[in-house]
């Protein structure tokens, strides 16, 4: 096609015909800028049709996050409700007299059990770090996102600083005298063994209503309840915050 278009010019140079050949210059050069123009085109189009693909993936991707922190946040609200269940019992089982201190406090380590709530926010994470936040054109579900992970780092920290409250009430009275009866939780026995465990002193404080060692496991078990139910409200606030863009998202992966 180059050596064509080169006998072409060479011919009307050849021939003197000036004008016509500055005309055919002319349009050979319109017609390179609109071939180059097209391929740009057909090139922004490629990139656009990459860059729409890759904005729905991440979509359906953060949707996925969220269905995963929704079930592990529906199984975390059950731990609570069971932790205060038990709790409960404990309570009054105490009041009752009827099981001694080895039972109360073993129950008690089982009710005191739990999982933290770590969500699954990589994807958005990728998003931000890389910049290809640029990527979501939907202006509504991008100010959603970002609205929704700003809040939910506070809520997380919260749920955090309320664990780690508990943990320091729990374990600072559990520690604070050998005669209140770590020894008496299975794992320690088992650890110590039943020789070193006939060394330590007894003393069963669950039939003393009057005794310290009582009125401290009656306020712990209070405590780890209240803080169970006030966890439980942070959890249910993180699913209000993610209707929004769980809504938004779901549109858009259908």
């Amino acid at each position: 096609m180059i050596k064509f278009f080169r006998k072409i010019r060479q011919k009307l140079l050849s021939e003197n015909k000036f004008s016509k050949y500055l005309i055919y210059a002319i349009g050979e050069i319109v017609l390179v800028v609109v071939g180059i123009l097209i391929a740009l085109a057909i090139n922004n189009w490629n990139e656009q049709k990459k860059n729409d693909e890759a904005e729905r993936e991440y979509y359906c991707r953060i949707l996925q996050d969220l269905e995963l922190d929704k079930q592990k946040i529906n199984e975390i609200i059950a731990t609570y409700d069971n932790r205060i269940r038990v709790s409960k019992e404990i309570l009054l089982e105490l009041d009752s007299g009827k099981n001694d201190k080895n039972f109360l406090l073993n129950k008690f380590l089982i009710a005191f059990r739990g999982e933290a709530f770590v969500p699954r926010n990589v994807t958005f994470q990728d998003m931000v770090s890389s910049g290809n936040i640029r990527l979501i054109t939907d202006s509504e579900i991008k100010n959603s996102l970002i609205q929704f992970y700003s809040e939910l780092e506070n809520k997380v920290s919260h749920l955090q600083q309320n664990s780690d409250e508990n943990s320091k009430q729990t374990f600072s009275l559990i520690n604070s005298s050998i005669e209140f009866g770590i020894s008496e939780f299975n794992y320690v026995n088992i650890l110590l063994g039943n020789e070193i465990i006939q060394t330590l002193p007894e003393l069963d404080w669950s039939k003393d209503r009057n005794s310290k060692y009582y009125k401290d496991f009656q306020l712990m078990v209070v405590f780890n309840i209240t803080m169970s139910d006030r966890n439980k409200q942070v959890i249910n606030e993180i699913i209000k915050l993610m209707d929004d863009p769980y809504d938004l998202l779901a549109k858009k992966c259908k």
